[in-house]
């Protein structure tokens, strides 16, 4: 197990979170979850901006001299120095960083309280010899709630490494390479189907998640530009433009696309897998990130879906995934608190949870509750 450390950072004072091979952020809006998602990404722009390039992975040993921005890459929208350090502060500094029972690193940011500035500076990292996180590949997938809708066509970029982007950008063109015929590694495969082509693979996921759905790619170097016809039971044979489908389609593609595609060993984030999705899709959607937590991939979710958990509790129960390797991190706020309160909770190897604290998705129960009161009043 890993833990996120932060310090003074936003709304926490100081917390480690819980991350395992399969970790999950639930809880109520404005409890955290998105703060624990930032600093982390945070953090990895800071590997990437103030560190080295070392035999095919990031280090870092020391820093620069850079600063590090807080707005625009992984859609970061931090705003400036004023608005990230911790009004409870003791002193000027954030600290962010990873640790597990092996090793540990983490920066230290000078914060100009007094000046507010659009960028922290970075102190020399605190290191044990070895650092061998995910966070350091260069390989990382990130997709942010705000994902980009249906579209006619995509542009076809340069990317380091095949990704979706950020906002699934470039889904069409990962989901076009090698004109298709990428091979999906054996474990990711849906079911006992044969073929391991992406495309194939994308459409077994598909019409497991969607029934009936389909997408074809067609890349036109021409124009630079990749272009996803969708077909459904009622265009067979006649696909037509993801713009006629829908938003629930084009925010789920870039999710599949990553999940198949993504390397071992790293991370793959994802907020609100469940946006603009019926609620038997979103259970669906929970058991292939099981599936992909299984392949190797360290997938963290940020997600208000009870239906999504009960997906990945149903592929525990079927004993696809080892309940060992999640973590639900339950984000709440007592009145008066300085800082949210965060719960692990884990799975037995039943599927069932092993806490159920007030406000973790009782809704429906309050709501039930409350409709028999009214209507026994009523008779």
């Amino acid at each position: 197990m890993d833990y996120l450390k932060i310090n003074q950072f936003k709304c926490f004072v100081d917390t480690d979170i819980s991350i395992n091979q399969l970790t999950i952020m639930a809880g109520a809006n404005g409890n955290g979850k998105s703060t624990s998602i930032q600093a982390l990404l945070y953090f990895r722009r800071t590997i990437e901006h103030c560190g080295e390039w070392i035999n095919g992975k990031y280090v870092l040993n020391k820093v620069n001299g850079m600063d590090v921005p807080l707005n625009g890459v992984y859609c970061l929208a931090l705003g400036n120095s004023s608005f990230v350090l911790n009004r409870n502060a003791s002193n000027n500094e954030i600290v962010l960083g990873l640790f597990n029972e092996e090793e540990e690193i983490s920066v230290t940011y000078d914060v100009d309280n007094r000046d507010s500035k659009l960028y922290l500076t970075p102190k020399p990292p605190a290191k044990t010899e070895t650092v061998n996180f995910p966070i350091f590949k260069q390989e990382f997938y990130y997709l942010n709630a705000e994902r980009i809708g249906p579209r006619i066509n995509q542009s076809m970029q340069f990317f380091d490494y095949p990704n979706a982007g950020w906002q699934g950008e470039t889904t069409a063109q990962l989901l076009g390479l090698e004109n298709g015929y990428f091979k999906v590694e054996d474990e990711r495969r849906f079911g006992d189907t044969q073929s391991n082509y992406l495309q194939d693979q994308v459409n077994f996921w598909l019409d497991f998640i969607m029934k009936g759905v389909k997408i074809r790619v067609e890349n036109s170097p021409n124009t630079l530009t990749a272009q996803i016809l969708i077909e459904n039971q009622f265009t067979i044979s006649d696909p037509t433009l993801s713009t006629n489908l829908g938003f629930g389609i084009s925010y789920i593609l870039p999710i599949l696309a990553t999940g198949l595609t993504a390397k071992k060993g790293t991370y793959f984030i994802v907020e609100n897998p469940e946006a603009h999705l019926h609620p038997s899709a979103q259970s669906k959607i929970g058991r292939f990130l099981a599936m992909v937590a299984t392949a190797g991939i360290n997938v963290i979710i940020e997600t208000h879906s009870d239906h999504l958990i009960n997906g990945i509790q149903i592929a525990v129960a079927e004993e696809r995934i080892n309940h060992e390797e999640i973590t639900i991190n339950f984000f709440n706020c007592e009145d008066n608190a300085i800082q949210p309160d965060v719960q692990p909770i884990m799975i037995t190897s039943k599927g069932e949870l092993s806490d159920w604290p007030k406000g973790f998705f009782d809704q429906t129960q309050i709501d039930y509750a409350k409709l028999f009161n009214l209507r026994k009043k009523d008779e």
